[in-house]
């Protein structure tokens, strides 16, 4: 006697696991993601002719180990002290000088913190 194996029935497939996953994958990245603000630097084109009219009255050297303004070594977290401090004397213009292997994110900081200090034009240079 032969006997006929029953049909299958085809379940539906069920959603609720890759729900879940989705979740987990979203939950997972909103945690390991960072919450850090990022700011603006704004850098112009240059001027027409190939640089402006007025010469800087003062050099800022940014070198991955320190800064130094007109020669003098200064420390990181007092650069926007001693620029002020030069705009009282007369001096509105500052060059900054990219040297050597210096990090984004240190020109980042003294270009954001030098924004902060009133009647300063900055300019930025760099080797070529």
């Amino acid at each position: 006697m032969r006997v006929e194996p029953l049909p299958k029935k085809h379940r539906a497939i069920s959603l609720t696991p890759l729900v879940d996953v989705i979740f987990l994958l979203l939950l997972f990245f909103m945690l390991s993601s960072t919450c850090t603000q990022f700011g603006q630097v704004e850098i112009g084109a240059p001027a027409v002719g190939g640089g402006s009219e007025a010469l800087p009255k003062a050099i800022l050297m940014v070198e991955p180990d320190r800064l130094r303004l007109n020669g003098r070594a200064i420390a990181q977290d007092n650069h926007a002290a001693e620029v002020s401090a030069l705009i009282e004397t007369g001096n509105d213009s500052i060059l900054v000088y990219i040297q050597g292997s210096s990090s984004t994110q240190l020109l980042v900081t003294v270009m954001s913190e030098l924004k902060t200090v009133p009647g300063l034009t900055v300019t930025v240079a760099g080797p070529k």
